[in-house]
């Protein structure tokens, strides 16, 4: 039996520990049998966890357990530690939890003093208003602010008395009509912004479509061998069939083909091609033109292909 157990030394008792959550110290114990030092229900949940994960007997040494334990069932040990599991700490949890109640804190004190501050600020402005505007028949309409409107905006104010429920009447400034060439000119710059869109997006949608019209196609009157290389990105395509291949110019690129026996559509023409050897071609800026075998190879990095 002592063996059995003995084997926990072998694997490792902080391993064992990592795994089982025991502490080392309990472990040790648990080995040495020092049932003196083990707590006695603890100690039980212990025995059953090892002999699980680690199939161990531990018939012989719960006999000795139980046997210490009926000698000294009257001992006291009010200051043993009756706990043993290694448990994860959760403070990292409680710092974060406090760090974001720390933070809707601060922000509700925030809110709390920006309405604080715009109750109190509005009363403070209008009540400056009304002090500072002179009370004479032209009050209104000679007050800068009022003044500064009618100029820029183009709109007529009249001065109104309006009664209240005290002995004392008031003066109300009325906006009673805007300048009709302001309204024609706001109605003019609506219209001009409106067709300047339109035009924009229709030349958009044209520049669009002559971009995607922008390819050429080969077509083979018998098997070909047709290579691509992109000279912007370096990468190489080739094909050898029957099948027309469609070239977009909008990319930078050299082609060659194994033969000139084939037709070439390209911007709305059609050439026929008989030749017997190899043919280049070069693709820049929309265009596609026919070069030479040296133009070919140094375009290529002085590669042939």
């Amino acid at each position: 039996m002592d063996n059995d157990v003995k084997v926990l030394e072998k694997i490792g008792l902080k391993e064992v520990s990592l795994k089982t959550h025991i502490e080392v110290k309990q472990l040790e114990f648990i080995v040495n049998a020092q049932y003196d030092k083990l707590n006695k229900i603890n100690t039980l949940g212990f025995v059953k966890i090892l002999s699980r994960e680690y199939t161990i007997d531990f018939t012989e040494w719960l006999e000795g357990y139980h046997d210490y334990w009926a000698e000294h069932e009257n001992d006291e040990e009010p200051q043993k530690n009756k706990i043993f599991i290694c448990a994860k700490s959760d403070r990292s949890y409680k710092k974060v939890a406090w760090f974001f109640l720390l933070l809707v804190l601060i922000a509700t004190l925030f809110f709390v003093g920006s309405i604080f501050k715009i109750n109190v600020g509005i009363p403070s402005i209008l009540d400056k208003v009304k002090t500072e505007l002179p009370q004479t028949n032209n009050a209104y309409q000679s007050a800068p602010v009022v003044k500064e409107a009618v100029t820029s905006l183009g709109v007529k104010v009249e001065e109104r008395v309006v009664e209240s429920n005290s002995t004392n009447s008031s003066l109300e400034a009325v906006v009673v009509s805007i300048n009709e060439n302001l309204t024609r000119q706001i109605e003019g710059n609506e219209t001009n912004a409106s067709e300047s869109l339109a035009l924009n997006e229709e030349n958009t949608t044209v520049q669009k479509n002559e971009l995607k019209n922008k390819i050429a196609t080969f077509v083979p009157l018998k098997k070909v061998w047709i290579g691509v290389v992109n000279l912007e990105n370096s990468a190489r395509k080739e094909s050898s069939n029957e099948h027309n291949l469609t070239i977009d110019l909008t990319q930078k690129q050299i082609i060659k083909t194994g033969h000139g026996f084939f037709k070439l559509f390209y911007d709305g023409n059609v050439e026929d091609f008989s030749e017997q050897g190899a043919t280049r071609f070069l693709v820049e800026n929309g265009q596609l033109h026919k070069i030479s075998e040296e133009k070919f190879i140094e375009l290529n990095r002085g590669k042939n292909w």
